[in-house]
């Protein structure tokens, strides 16, 4: 392989990656279960604090509805991102209103590609701004509850 052929491999890389954070940025400004779900690959795997690991798009499709069930007008804005072979770094800031009262938090999400599509997610966030606001404010614990009765019953 020359130095040529490396740097188009690396050029159509990034184009790939900047092609798809562009994708993801507008679909996190007015975020759906539907369309968040268009972004991944049929055998995705999340992994993320404060959630059980999702398997496949059923269950992506089932994720996005709990989480947006609690804050239901949720939205990620791209703070920044890197790239290197098919893996995306992102940071990403998400704001919503959690039981009445304004949340916010910084997650850097490794997402591994496929086919332009995420097949691994691995969100990186610190829990405890969701944990203070769903403890301390009766509205945030109402709606968090809501959203987990199902998940705390089959335990």
């Amino acid at each position: 392989m020359t130095t040529t052929d490396t740097l188009s491999t690396e050029t159509t890389d990034d184009a790939a990656a900047a092609d798809f954070v562009r994708r993801f940025q507008e679909t996190w400004a007015a975020p759906t279960p539907e369309r968040l779900n268009e972004l991944v690959h049929a055998d995705i795997e999340f992994i993320q604090p404060m959630q059980p690991p999702v398997h496949g798009h059923a269950e992506a499709a089932a994720f996005w509805r709990h989480v947006l069930s609690m804050i239901p007008d949720l939205t990620g804005e791209v703070v920044s991102w890197a790239a290197r072979g098919g893996v995306v770094f992102i940071e990403l800031r998400m704001r919503g209103t959690l039981g009445g009262e304004p949340v916010e938090w910084v997650t850097l999400d490794r997402i591994s590609l496929e086919d332009g599509k995420v097949r691994r997610r691995i969100a990186y966030f610190d829990p405890l701004p969701l944990m203070r606001t769903i403890v301390v404010r009766p509205r945030a614990l109402a709606a968090w509850l809501r959203a987990n009765a199902r998940r705390l019953t089959r335990r």
